[in-house]
């Protein structure tokens, strides 16, 4: 797909800040130190679009409906596709859950193999590839099987790019249950400390990774029951993009956006370089005023629960399943 002729990118952003510092718009003609120092006003401009800062105090910046994609979690893998070759395990279904962080602690349950095997039990898993794993043992030869590979605790990888999730998850509509709620991590652990229940899950958790600073922050979602097969959930989340390049040049947001873009761009290179809030910064200010205004005609807007609050305990007794319809009295779930 053609990009629009009027889009902006990379290159014309650090040229109008070339040219603003008095530069040049020759990137060739820069020294080594002023293409570093457009770069890095180049991108502080664009992070200034993603993330707004609100001008009133106490009031969070405004949020793009832009930066908000719609992203498939796959829990667990079931299914008859997959072929075992010695201990070579092979799944176009695992292939597509593997990008949801399976390793090693993780177990694959085969429950029959080709003809004339013998039934298979619960298996460990030694190696993962996308595409394939290598279980610990060797179960035999089969053309075909049924297989379900699971992982206790449920807790799974959530995007790269993942910053907040919001609002709830939801099955396929033809799975017909209801949405999985919402909780906190403690509330998440306290469940699964009175009981180690599987099905369909009811409820999610979202917290940060062990983090060894080699990489930014990242995310995994928990979830209660842990998964009795495989389900497709979808969910909306607030996502990160990365630095702008040459192979990547053009921001998020779209060509209308590109006025707002160089303003930001030359807002922060007068305040960096002439130690000023001038002209770019207030045509920043109203070209931001703009398209926050055109980007809230267009888009819904997430306001949160309605109605009174309620707490997720009421769901936690033993035997309750969290039902495919929920019922609920004056905002209490009954």
């Amino acid at each position: 797909m053609a990009e629009s002729g009027l889009s902006l990118g990379w290159s014309d952003f650090k040229k109008e800040v070339g040219w603003f510092m008095g530069y040049g718009r020759d990137p060739t003609a820069w020294s080594e130190d002023q293409t570093s120092e457009i770069e890095s006003i180049v991108q502080s401009g664009v992070r200034r679009v993603y993330y707004p800062v609100s001008q009133t105090p106490g009031i969070a910046g405004y949020e793009w409906s832009w930066l908000r994609p719609t992203s498939i979690i796959y829990l667990g893998a079931s299914g008859s596709d997959g072929t075992i070759t010695g201990d070579q395990f092979d799944s176009a279904t695992y292939t597509n859950w593997v990008t949801q962080g399976i390793t090693t602690d993780d177990t694959v349950t085969i429950s029959a193999v080709g003809s004339g095997d013998t039934p298979l039990d619960e298996y460990t898993i030694s190696s993962v590839a996308i595409g394939a794993i290598t279980l610990g043992s060797s179960p035999g030869d089969g053309s075909s099987l049924t297989f379900l590979v699971g992982r206790s605790p449920a807790n799974y990888s959530l995007p790269d790019d993942f910053g907040r999730l919001i609002g709830e998850l939801h099955f396929k509509p033809d799975d017909q249950y209801a949405a999985v709620k919402v909780c906190s991590v403690a509330d998440m652990l306290e469940m699964r400390a009175i009981e180690d229940r599987t099905g369909a899950p009811a409820f999610a958790a979202v917290r940060p990774k062990a983090w060894d600073r080699t990489t930014g922050q990242r995310w995994e979602i928990l979830f209660w029951p842990r998964p009795d097969t495989s389900y497709t959930l979808y969910c909306e989340y607030e996502a990160y993009s990365g630095a702008l390049s040459d192979s990547y040049p053009y921001p998020l947001g779209g060509m209308e956006l590109a006025e707002l873009y160089i303003e930001s761009c030359l807002a922060v290179a007068e305040q960096r370089f002439n130690d000023e809030v001038g002209l770019h910064t207030q045509a920043y200010q109203a070209f931001l005023t703009d398209a926050v205004t055109r980007d809230r005609k267009r888009s819904a807007r997430y306001y949160g629960r309605m109605g009174q609050p309620k707490t997720h305990r009421e769901r936690r007794a033993r035997g309750d399943t969290g039902g495919t319809y929920p019922i609920t009295y004056s905002g209490e779930l009954i």
